[in-house]
Order: structure tokens, then sequence, then C-alpha cells
């Protein structure tokens, strides 16, 4: 059954590792009073290329230096590939039974997708335009085999990411990077079925996880 507000998003997506270049560098802002920083903020500087997107992330329960660190290289790589050209040519040119465009595209064109995600509004943050916002949350799941790499809910910015995977070695900054997308394309108000199917993969949110995905490695230095 289809939702167009889907109240749990589950992610699994892989995507590629670190690259530097424009957006890479990370500022962080933590509170003095929270040891380790475990809590903080992580902005991505502003390129000067105009229409370019940049990030400005929240962090929660990050305990380790290797957790921030991670997200300081997913995020370097997801900026570089969102305002990159390559990105653009496969979103406008993205196929769904045989035709330009995505699954539960909310009536838009490929173009028109394109033009929306880089705008950088938010449903629940419409007004701030050119970021990429983020609250990212690291939680320990109660189920030891659960297979929910990441999720979120439509009535907050949270995003919720499963610290048994992220702290994976296998789960690299390119693959947090692809969920990252994923899950920032339905705050960008897409959805898809929450049940496993053969068309949920041509929906924006894993279409565009899986482009981040297929050109991580081009942009890897």
């Amino acid at each position: 059954m289809k939702k167009s507000l889907i109240t749990i998003l589950v992610c699994i997506l892989t995507s590629a590792s670190f690259a530097s270049g424009f957006g890479g560098f990370i500022e962080i802002d933590a509170p003095s009073s929270v040891a380790n920083m475990t809590t903080g903020h992580l902005k991505g500087f502003e390129s000067s290329k105009s229409n370019s997107l940049t990030t400005d992330i929240y962090l929660r329960n990050f305990e380790r230096e290797a957790d921030r660190e991670k997200i300081n290289k997913a995020n370097t790589l997801l900026l570089k590939i969102m305002n990159s050209l390559e990105f653009k040519q496969r979103v406008l040119n993205f196929t769904f039974k045989g035709k330009r465009q995505f699954n539960d595209n909310n009536g838009k064109t490929n173009q028109e997708i394109y033009d929306h995600l880089m705008t950088g509004a938010e449903v629940l943050m419409p007004g701030s335009r050119g970021i990429m916002n983020f609250d990212l949350t690291l939680y320990k799941s109660k189920n030891p085999w659960s297979k929910v790499k990441g999720y979120t809910l439509p009535d907050t910015m949270r995003i919720w990411i499963n610290k048994k995977y992220f702290r994976m070695s296998s789960w690299t900054p390119r693959d947090v990077a692809a969920n990252m997308a994923h899950e920032w394309v339905h705050k960008m108000g897409f959805g898809h079925d929450y049940n496993h199917n053969a068309e949920r993969p041509f929906t924006v949110p894993y279409g565009v996880g899986y482009i981040v995905q297929d050109l991580a490695d081009q942009f890897i230095d």
C-alpha cells in the first residue's frame, strides 16, 4: 500500500569514500559543555560557485572521533557530487518504464525535480535555501538483527542512523553519503512505498541515492 507520508523510511543504500573539493572542509561548532563533541554542528563552507548547495549538519550521539571523521568525509563527497554537472545529467536522464521520469515523482519532470533539489528548500524548512539541512542521530537498535540502516519521519528534520551499520568498516563514507542523500530527498518532499517492490528503486529518494553511489568513484581524489 502506498503512503504519501511515510511513517518509517528504510534506507538500504550503498555508496563511495572520501573526496576533497569545494564544500569539502567542515568547521566544527560544538558546545564546550558537551564531552567528546557528541552533539554539535558540521557546516560545509559555501562554494563560490553560484546556484550550488552547502550543508548544515547537526549531530547527536556521535561519540567517537571516528564517527565525526566519517560524517566529515561523507559530507565532502556528497557536496561534490550534488554540485556536479554529472549529477545534473544523471537526474535529467533518469528513466522509469522507458521514459525520462522518476516513479512517485509528485507530478514533476526530471528537470523540475533537479531544480527543486538544488533549491535546498526542505518541506519543514522552506526558507533555508541553498542549504542541505541534516539533523543526524546515531542510535542503537533494540533489535540486534535489524537490517534498517536508517530512517526518518515526515514531521521532523531528524534522521536516525543505525550505529551498528555506521560503525562497520565496510560501511564507508560513500555508503553514508548515499544514505544521507536518500534521507534528505525525503525531507525535500519525495516518498516511496513502505514495502519492497520492483518499482521502489526508481523513486526519487532511491534514484538519487543510487546516483550518488554510482558517481562516487569519479569524485575520489
